[in-house]
């Protein structure tokens, strides 16, 4: 029996320094990306031994927003020899296979792209009335897929961001909110049908899945066992949650801990 556990990583397995939380000392916890050869992510070391406890039988597929660039940075989980197979990033714009991306699945989600009239160069027009406010830092393009927005959080508020939600749910997007990032999602690149396909590819029988964001709510909930950070946007934006998702009691790095843990005694 094939277990697939497809998890995102940034605030739901590996944490920032200002988003793994007060609660752990810096000598439990280990280093998972450098940038300019200083750690920029973390994992508690219990995490890291739940981690490579792991079963034989469970299938781990990193699902991330991160570039297929910026997730070759993080070297510090996986042993040279055990780096995952498959990998989703770019919210499921790429699929990694060996490391190289599947251009069958990357040419179906470009023509969507075009069908639904979500491209980069269809939305940039649209937020040229945005880009001038005050909360906006910095407009980014994730390569050719999409686009988000580094904000001023502290001047950032919940009416911008519901009034921004509607405006571009309209036209195919979904927005979410991640510390100071806004990301502005074609439907089409989503997480959870990317994960479809690795899991008919490799033919698994059951998926675990955890995420923190809206952009990983439809996976977690198709899953047959999801885990939510307490401290996840996807929490704060749901209070009826199915039986079969488990919303960690810790939060910020140590629900990291806990979720692995939880994969950890699935087969028990």
């Amino acid at each position: 029996m094939t277990i697939l556990f497809a998890s995102d990583l940034d605030r739901t397995l590996i944490y920032s320094k200002n988003s793994r939380g007060t609660e752990v000392e810096e000598q439990d916890l280990t280093a998972v990306e450098w940038v300019d050869e200083k750690p920029t992510a973390f994992m508690t070391k219990k995490e890291m031994e739940y981690f490579h406890k792991l079963s034989p039988e469970i299938t781990f597929v990193p699902v991330t927003t991160r570039t297929a660039s910026q997730y070759n940075r993080i070297t510090g989980i996986f042993k040279p020899s055990e780096k995952p197979t498959y990998a989703i990033v770019s919210n499921g714009a790429v699929i990694l296979e060996n490391g190289k991306p599947l251009t069958e699945w990357s040419d179906k989600v470009k023509k969507q792209l075009q069908i639904d009239c979500t491209t980069i160069e269809h939305v940039m027009p649209q937020l040229e009335a945005y880009v001038k406010k005050e909360f906006v830092l910095r407009v980014l393009h994730a390569e050719s897929w999409f686009v988000y927005m580094i904000i001023d959080e502290k001047i950032f508020s919940v009416e911008e961001l519901e009034n921004l939600s509607q405006i571009f749910h309209e036209q195919g997007f979904t927005l979410s909110h991640q510390g100071r990032k806004l990301y502005i999602m074609p439907n089409c690149i989503n997480k959870s049908t990317a994960l479809q396909f690795v899991k008919e590819r490799i033919q698994a029988k059951t998926v675990i899945a955890a995420g923190d964001s809206m952009l990983d709510y439809d996976m977690v909930m198709s899953a047959d066992q999801g885990y939510i950070p307490s401290h996840g946007e996807a929490v704060k934006q749901r209070e009826l949650l199915p039986p079969h998702i488990f919303v960690t009691n810790n939060s910020g790095v140590l629900a990291g801990e806990e979720i692995l843990k939880k994969v950890c005694e699935y087969l028990l």
